[in-house]
């Protein structure tokens, strides 16, 4: 947990393919059981951290009633990691942003689902089953989904730059998944670091 806290954004591969050659921990394929899963360790974790908060600022408020605002952010917070939900997932105001985001709250961070799929499922994931599990869930989180084939990818890695562009034009592909997660992750980077740079200067 103490190197996920470090990150600025999260990518999380989930399984949407079957392979009876590759067994899954819980014995079936479900992306959106694994990823609540997660979200469970994660959420956790922050109810941990949020609960501290909620201490620390409680005693401070004796000396100083400004905390009152951290408590009341903070127990706010709580309410929604205990209904099974991701802080990223509540609106905050600008004030409320502030008090936030020095918990450096691992469900706050922005994430990026990738969706890891078979080369059978190439050009289908849009009538995936498994695809838009992961799909449904990262609209209730604004994240993006990037289907991506990691066998294809690996062979992708070892290959000259011809190859590969003959091998993505036969699988009918403009550019690699990797290609698609890169971009997608500097996105999410920007994005928390133009954020991030603004509230500095303000």
């Amino acid at each position: 947990m103490s190197h996920i806290r470090e990150v600025d954004s999260i990518c999380e591969v989930v399984r949407c393919f079957e392979d009876s050659n590759i067994v899954h921990v819980d014995g079936k394929i479900s992306p959106k059981q694994d990823i609540e899963t997660i979200n469970l360790e994660l959420i956790l974790a922050d109810i941990e951290t949020v609960d501290k908060r909620i201490e620390k600022a409680k005693k401070m408020l004796k000396a100083d009633k400004k905390y009152a605002f951290e408590v009341e952010v903070m127990e706010k917070v709580k309410n929604v990691l205990e209904e099974g939900k991701c802080a990223r997932t509540i609106n905050f105001t600008e004030e409320e942003m502030e008090v936030v985001k020095d918990a450096y709250l691992l469900t706050n961070k922005p994430i990026l689902y990738i969706a890891n799929i078979s080369e059978s499922q190439i050009g289908k994931e849009a009538s995936d089953k498994y695809v838009n599990e992961v799909i449904e869930h990262a609209k209730t989180e604004n994240a993006k989904v990037i289907p991506l084939c990691v066998k294809i990818e690996e062979e992708l890695s070892i290959l000259d730059n011809n190859d590969k562009k003959e091998m993505l034009e036969a699988l009918g592909l403009k550019e690699s998944g990797l290609d698609k997660v890169i971009k997608a992750s500097y996105d999410l980077l920007r994005t928390y670091v133009i954020f991030n740079s603004w509230k500095t200067r303000s």
